[in-house]
């Protein structure tokens, strides 16, 4: 079907299917230059080519050729004529020139050279006295450094203390004795501040202030018997009453912290001990209790805050107690001061000459214990 004027066409020849033909233009991306490069090559372009680098000969070698009329042809002969020259040409300091009359102009006067000491010695008596009179140098300054300091502290003690003898008053109107003007430095004997509390601590009765204290004497004197020259601490070994137990084994481990000696009076395993400290105390006192050398120190708290101080190790320590490495625990009974009776083996009770009745042990306590032979 088609109109009158169209074509007919051949299917089998043409590609209806075939597409239209497109323009494209192809170019080469690497000839496009950008302006800024093309500028610099042009730059390059218009600079004018490098000079060959000009080889300059030494002046002895160029008169040497210009006045040979001769010129030599070969490298060889060249350098048998310069053969001369070599020991010139090689040492340190090149030959002056040859002056001409149009320089006229003056020499530089060469720098002055400083003047450097000298440490170097040849003998060895010489680095001694060397040594030596450096050393007395040093002296020589220190004393007149230490004659100055001297002369200022002398004037400044002029300033401010009046002669030795007077009173100096103060905005109160009470009066206090100076010590007299010494020359360098004072002791803390001296300090008018010390003397006044001298004076005062003297109309009371006490000792002067830098004089050697008993540390002892602030507490009462209460001595054990036997405690005269050593510590004794009062305790018990039985866990009836939990808090007493427990303050007893505080005051053992702080004792063995420390590392002193003492001796420890169990009131549990003794009775006589129980009536030492009553009659110390009084009736109703708990143990632990501290005596250090006839002086009462006090109970379990006085203990612990003098430990926590640091004043129970100062104590100790002055008043001369013995120190040890460990517990030292003898071995018949092992520290505890008390071992079965030998008489009647702990039961307290014996036959005296053969009577049917027993009779009290008199060598054990209550207890049936006695002292234990080896360390008692």
């Amino acid at each position: 079907m088609g109109c009158a004027s169209s074509k007919q066409v051949d299917a089998g020849i043409v590609d209806v299917y075939r597409p239209a033909a497109t323009g494209y233009a192809v170019f080469d991306i690497d000839a496009i230059k950008e302006p800024w490069l093309a500028a610099a090559e042009q730059e390059d372009d218009e600079k004018p080519p490098p000079e060959k680098p000009v080889m300059h000969l030494p002046a002895p070698i160029l008169e040497k050729l210009d006045n040979d009329e001769d010129a030599p042809r070969s490298w060889d002969e060249v350098s048998k004529q310069l053969e001369d020259l070599k020991p010139t040409l090689n040492s340190p300091t090149p030959p002056p020139p040859h002056p001409t009359p149009a320089d006229t102009s003056p020499a530089p006067v060469p720098a002055k050279k400083i003047k450097r000491r000298s440490f170097s010695f040849h003998t060895i008596e010489e680095l001694e006295n060397n040594t030596k009179t450096k050393t007395a140098n040093k002296q020589a300054s220190t004393m007149k450094k230490t004659e100055s300091f001297n002369e200022l502290n002398k004037f400044g003690s002029r300033l401010r203390r009046t002669d030795p003898g007077t009173k100096s008053v103060s905005a109160t109107g009470s009066g206090s004795v100076l010590p007299p003007v010494i020359d360098g430095y004072k002791s803390l004997k001296e300090n008018p501040f010390l003397l006044r509390d001298q004076v005062e601590r003297e109309k009371q009765g006490l000792p002067p202030l830098w004089m050697k204290r008993d540390p002892l004497e602030d507490y009462e004197e209460i001595c054990p018997p036997g405690g005269s020259e050593k510590v004794i601490i009062y305790t018990t070994s039985l866990g009836g009453i939990r808090r007493t137990y427990e303050d007893c084994n505080i005051v053992r481990s702080i004792m063995e912290l420390h590392g002193f000696v003492y001796e420890e009076r169990d009131v549990s395993l003794h009775g006589e001990f129980r009536t030492q400290l009553k009659e110390l105390l009084g009736e109703l006192v708990s143990v632990p209790r501290m005596f250090v050398k006839g002086r009462y120190i006090g109970g379990v708290d006085e203990i612990v805050g003098l430990n926590e101080t640091g004043r129970l190790r100062r104590i100790l320590s002055r008043v001369g107690i013995e120190k040890q490495v460990g517990r030292q625990a003898c071995e018949g009974c092992g520290g505890a001061r008390f071992v079965p009776c030998v008489e009647c083996g702990g039961s307290c009770k014996v036959v005296v000459d053969g009577k049917k009745e027993k009779e009290r042990c008199p060598e054990c306590n209550e207890n049936g214990l006695m002292y234990c032979p080896m360390c008692s």
